[in-house]
């Protein structure tokens, strides 16, 4: 039934998501460790100083990442869940009803 292809799709759409989201987390965690590192290292206080800033900035960048791809799987889910509403509604009227109250689906 055309059900079924909609929910493959959403799922697939949505362990995709998820994947992106994971591989940014590893970029994320990467940078937060270098930065450790960097601000324990013994360059000189220039070097060090941009290092940590571009450090700081990239981990800002990949952390908007994740948030945005968050939000994104979540508007995703609402969407296919309003799909599968609409859904049931035309099954529902597509129903009728037989003598003895049983509903029979057209």
């Amino acid at each position: 039934m055309s059900i079924s292809s909609i929910s493959g799709t959403s799922s697939t759409s949505y362990t995709s998501s998820t994947n992106d989201t994971s591989s940014l987390e590893k970029q994320l965690a990467k940078l937060q460790a270098e930065l450790k590192t960097e601000n324990a290292s013994k360059d000189d206080a220039n070097t060090k100083e941009k290092k940590v800033a571009q450090l700081e900035q990239q981990i800002q960048l990949i952390s908007a990442q994740i948030t945005q791809k968050s939000s994104n799987t979540s508007q995703s889910s609402a969407v296919d869940t309003t799909k599968k509403d609409n859904n049931n509604t035309q099954r529902a009227r597509g129903t009728i009803s037989a003598s003895g109250g049983i509903d029979i689906l057209v």
